[in-house]
This record gives C-alpha cells, sequence and structure tokens, in this order.
C-alpha cells in the first residue's frame, strides 16, 4: 500500500516536469527581484546593477515631470493601466527581470534581467523627444506607447501615440515579428563613421562563408589597444548564425532606406545587405539607432571587432 502511494505521489511529481518540456517552457526560480516591493528595495538594485544610474528617480506617481511633454501623462498612463515597475521573465530563463519607469536627467524606463551569474540593464528609451512614452507588460514583451516625432514645420502640432512590441531577442530587445523573413544573406558590408569625439571608425565584410575581412580606421581600441590595418578571420559559426538569423526576424528588406535622429555630432553607418542572388539592401543611419531591431544588429556587429581571432 505505503509503495502504491508512493508512486501515485512521484507519478503527480513527474508529470508537470514533462508537460513543461514538452511546450519548451523553464520553470520559473525565485530570485532576489522576486523579493522587491518598494521603490527603495528597486532603487538600492539599480545602483548595485549600473552605478551610472545612482541618481535614477522612479516615477512612482507616474506623473510628466519633463517640461517639454504636452500629453497630460497621468491620465494616458492610467487608461493604459501603467505601473512603475513590472515584473516578468522578458528573457525566458526562468528567472523574474523588472522593467522600470523613472527619471534620470530626462524620463527613462530601463529593465533589468537577472541573467543568473549577473545582472543587465536595458534602457528602452533611446531616443530624443520620448518624455511621454508608456510601456505596457504583457506576455513577457512590452507594448510601447510612444508620440510620434514632432513636425519640423509646426512644433504645436499634437503628436499621435504609436505602439509597437518589444520582445527579448539575441541579447536585447526588438520589435516582435510573428513571420520572420528567410533570405538568403550572400554579403554583409558594414561601415562607420567619425563623430564629435571618440566613436570607432571602421568597415567590416562578412561572406556566406562566414570569411571576413576588418579594416580598423581609428579609435578601434580592443583591450586597451588600439587596432589599426587590415585584418581577416573566419566568423564562428554561432555568431555569423546569431547575426544572419536576426537580420531576417526583423525583416532587414522591408525597412527604410534612411534613419536619423534629431540631434548633431552623432556616429553615422551604413548598412549593405547583398541576398537573394545579388539583390542588395542599402541601409544609412545618422546615430545608429533607427529601430530597435537595427540597434541591435549594429552592437553585434560592433562585438565582432573584439570577439573573434582576426589576424593581420
Amino acid at each position: 500500500m505505503i509503495k502504491t502511494v508512493l508512486r501515485i505521489i512521484l507519478l503527480f511529481a513527474v508529470l508537470p516536469s514533462c508537460k513543461g518540456q514538452q511546450g519548451n517552457a523553464v520553470l520559473h526560480q525565485p530570485n532576489f527581484i522576486d523579493s522587491i516591493h518598494t521603490a527603495l528595495q528597486l532603487q538600492d538594485l539599480i545602483v548595485r546593477v549600473d552605478n551610472r544610474y545612482k541618481d535614477f528617480k522612479i516615477n512612482t506617481d507616474l506623473k510628466s515631470h519633463s517640461k517639454y511633454s504636452r500629453r497630460n501623462y497621468k491620465k494616458t498612463a492610467d487608461s493604459l493601466h501603467v505601473q512603475p515597475w513590472t515584473k516578468a521573465d522578458f528573457d525566458h530563463n526562468g528567472l523574474t527581470d523588472i522593467l522600470i519607469i523613472g527619471n534620470w536627467y530626462d524620463y527613462c524606463v530601463i529593465c533589468i534581467l537577472d541573467k543568473g551569474d549577473k545582472y543587465e540593464l536595458k534602457r528602452i528609451t533611446r531616443r530624443s523627444f520620448q518624455e511621454s512614452s508608456f510601456p505596457v507588460v504583457e506576455n513577457n514583451n512590452i507594448n510601447y506607447y510612444y508620440e510620434s516625432e514632432p513636425d519640423p514645420a509646426d512644433l504645436d502640432k499634437p503628436r499621435q501615440l504609436e505602439q509597437i512590441t518589444l520582445t527579448y531577442k539575441s541579447g536585447d530587445f526588438v520589435e516582435e515579428n510573428k513571420k520572420p523573413a528567410t533570405h538568403q544573406i550572400e554579403k554583409i558590408e558594414y561601415s562607420t563613421s567619425g563623430c564629435l569625439g571618440f566613436c570607432p571608425v571602421f568597415n567590416l565584410t562578412i561572406n556566406a562563408d562566414r570569411t571576413s575581412t576588418w579594416f580598423a580606421n581609428m579609435y578601434n581600441d580592443i583591450d586597451k589597444k588600439e587596432m589599426k590595418g587590415h585584418f581577416q578571420t573566419v566568423i564562428t559559426k554561432e555568431k555569423y548564425d546569431e547575426l544572419v538569423g536576426l537580420l531576417n526576424y526583423i525583416d532587414f528588406e522591408n525597412l527604410k532606406n534612411k534613419y536619423s535622429v534629431d540631434w548633431t555630432d552623432d556616429q553615422s553607418c551604413i548598412l549593405k545587405i547583398t541576398y537573394d542572388n545579388g539583390r542588395v539592401k542599402t541601409i544609412s543611419d545618422y546615430g545608429l539607432i533607427g529601430t530597435y531591431g537595427l540597434d541591435r544588429v549594429y552592437q553585434l556587429l560592433f562585438e565582432l571587432r573584439i570577439n573573434q581571432q582576426w589576424k593581420k
């Protein structure tokens, strides 16, 4: 009788695990973020993760503190059921992350991700004129409502509220795409310009066989050593597949050909992709944040200068 009861208990203990495996679910693991219930606790965590955010103030009352915003922030936030902070598992690793609305020299939305052995802080507000943006968490994604860019010809014209859904993919938040493209990418060419500062200036070419050349022009500081000249390598399959997969996920073919921020003295780049038997897509981007997806693509390309074995 005792053995029979033990078998039944064991069966019910195993069933949820099997069901989770079939649905590719990740079992939740309790973490420190689960225990956070006050703004003070959260403020301490933010500083511990990134001391640069020591002056970050959580917007607990959900009121706009920007002199540039013409929208009734509180009214819109209430209508969308926005919260000062929201917990979710954005990166789907079984550990609770947290999205936070606040002010850091200006209106700012950040997300702290628990990676198990470390925390990562991702800034969600990345452009200017986003004093009235409203992040709403749903199904571990962020429905991000933001005001359209101001009309230079009529700055008093009301700005419309637009919405995108951000999902965590390939190490950062990008626009969700439920139908990724499947283009055969033959070559990726990427070049950057200088800026009013020390922005890395370089050219990078990656072929379909993963052979790559990198011309480091100036300010390419790797491990405290400036790299200059021509280098070559074979990109690891892992990094190549990640890059190509992300390009198809963001559907590069249907992105705009030109993006630009509305400030000066920033860096620009050109991304040229040859695909599907010689077709070419060229994207120029002043400010390097044309879309969230492109932002992450640029990050991956910058990182290749560091995480690959280059030889002259």
